[in-house]
């Protein structure tokens, strides 16, 4: 998930019966210090897009946040595909109705979590990369491009196919699957 996704989910994001996370196409923000205010984040995407769009304000912008990156990311997701994803999801809303926190403690936790871990380059791990990562792992495990594209949340294929067609992995199922005769 994008960290925005992640800043902005809630319990009603979940399906416990399908076991799925839908991130909807647009969730009222309320995030912000303040009561019912928007968060940061999404007050400064409402001024990034009136900055870009001259018929739009800011309260215009503001009135659609929070809502994905984009029109994709608006997707089911589901987290049963494995056990210990499954059971963090439920250890989470155990105790929390929300992610409690801002889009930028996101940052800060995946930093000192990259911190305390031997053998890493902190400065090389943030939560898009994660992302990146994932897309990697999962296209490594067979994921095929459509699937993936709709489970990462891409606006276009070619996205997908660029984490399909670069692992080893894929390259070893390729060349087994045309030479697997002999």
């Amino acid at each position: 998930m994008r960290a925005g996704e992640v800043a902005h989910m809630s319990e009603q994001w979940i399906d416990w019966r399908e076991r799925t996370i839908h991130i909807p196409p647009f969730d009222p923000c309320t995030k912000g210090r303040g009561d019912g205010q928007p968060c940061g984040y999404c007050t400064k995407r409402a001024e990034s897009i009136a900055d870009h769009n001259q018929n739009v304000t800011v309260e215009q912008a503001l009135s659609t946040r929070w809502a994905p990156k984009t029109a994709a990311g608006a997707r089911a997701i589901p987290f049963d595909f494995e056990t210990r994803v499954e059971m963090a999801v439920e250890r989470f809303f155990q105790t929390h109705a929300e992610y409690p926190h801002s889009r930028v403690s996101i940052n800060r936790r995946v930093n000192r979590a990259a911190e305390a871990a031997e053998g890493l380059d902190s400065t090389r791990v943030y939560p898009h990369g994660l992302r990146a990562t994932a897309s990697t792992f999962h296209a490594a495990r067979g994921l095929t491009g459509l699937p993936l594209q709709a489970f990462i949340g891409w606006e276009k294929l070619a996205t997908a196919e660029t984490y399909l067609n670069g692992t080893t992995e894929a390259t070893r199922r390729a060349l087994r699957s045309v030479h697997s005769s002999r």
